[in-house]
């Protein structure tokens, strides 16, 4: 900064070389840090796909559970419909009802647990790629302190 002068607390810098500088700060990154918006795409989009998986997890759930709900609601009511075992019958059909909407329940926390899974995964390998990009960076300041 040959050409760079001070003015009242303000600095003044030579256009040229503080493109060159930087020019040379960027050669000098590390690997890992150049490949770290790559990770941070991939990670995106596994965040996307796993939204994607339990969005279809959830649906497929739902719509068996309606299915389910509705062939016990059904059964209920030919059940009913049996005259001499009509008391057995409206048991029965809220059991079934009953064992649906609990197989629906199941179904549904098991989707919920596994996109917790999938997202905890994601945090973790998102909590690795931040680790990288901040070790790239540290090693950037001290470079920047070792040469300045």
């Amino acid at each position: 900064m040959e050409d760079s002068k001070q003015f009242f607390n303000k600095a003044f810098v030579n256009i040229d070389e503080f493109y060159t500088l930087t020019n040379m700060i960027r050669a000098a990154l590390p690997e890992e840090v150049k490949s770290a918006a790559r990770v941070t795409r991939d990670a995106e989009r596994i965040v996307a796909d796993a939204k994607d998986q339990a969005a279809k997890m959830t649906d497929r759930s739902k719509a068996e559970s309606a299915r389910t709900i509705e062939e016990s609601k059904a059964e209920q009511t030919r059940l009913v419909d049996e005259s001499e075992i009509n008391r057995l019958a409206t048991a029965q059909a809220k059991e079934i009802v009953a064992s649906a909407e609990d197989t629906a329940r199941k179904t549904k926390a098991g989707a919920d647990e596994y996109a917790k899974e999938v997202l905890l995964d994601l945090e973790n390998f998102v909590s690795r790629v931040m680790g990288t990009i901040e070790r790239g960076r540290e090693k950037l300041e001290q470079k920047a302190r070792a040469e300045g």
